[in-house]
């Protein structure tokens, strides 16, 4: 079975916009990476959908920070990390 977590909306949006990328670019640089991130995921965690675990780790690599720091308390503390 695969986790489903919720990111932190406004730590996601702050990272992307803080290095002046869209959603669009910040699933290109993704590919560019080989990370496993579709533009649909991108959206759907800035806005407080549940994403996979491996959405996660790509993203945490992407922006060189902890994937828990990305997580949604509430979300890690339902034991799903």
């Amino acid at each position: 079975m695969q986790e489903a977590l919720v990111l932190k909306v406004e730590l996601l949006k702050s990272l992307r916009q803080q290095r002046f990328l869209s959603q669009e670019d910040l699933f290109n640089a993704c590919q560019q990476r080989s990370l496993r991130v579709s533009l649909a995921t991108i959206k759907r965690a800035e806005t407080g959908k549940k994403v996979s675990y491996r959405t996660v780790r790509e993203l945490s690599a992407f922006y060189a920070v902890p994937a828990l720091s990305l997580v949604l308390q509430e979300s890690a503390d339902s034991g799903q990390v």
